[in-house]
């Protein structure tokens, strides 16, 4: 009785790869959440609690059910609290 070859030695047999989509991080008139993150050094956990607690202002960009910051929110919200 003949061995079967092991998946990775038939390609064929593999799945193809998926590629996922990756949020934006940065643009030009839209700050993403993972853009808020790499701006202040923080972990999505925190950007999420001064959300919450209002560290952050309230996102004003939504598009196609994506939303995010003007870079003019945050620097007023920076100013205001210097």
């Amino acid at each position: 009785m003949k061995k079967q070859p092991a998946m990775h030695e038939r390609p064929e047999l593999m799945s193809p790869h998926i590629k996922t989509r990756r949020g934006l991080i940065r643009g030009t008139d839209v700050i993403w959440p993972q853009g808020i993150e790499l701006r202040y050094g923080i972990s999505a956990p925190t950007r999420w609690r001064w959300e919450r607690s209002g560290r952050l202002p309230p996102r004003d960009i939504n598009i196609g059910g994506r939303t995010g910051w003007r870079p003019e929110t945050l620097e007023r919200a920076e100013s205001m609290k210097a």
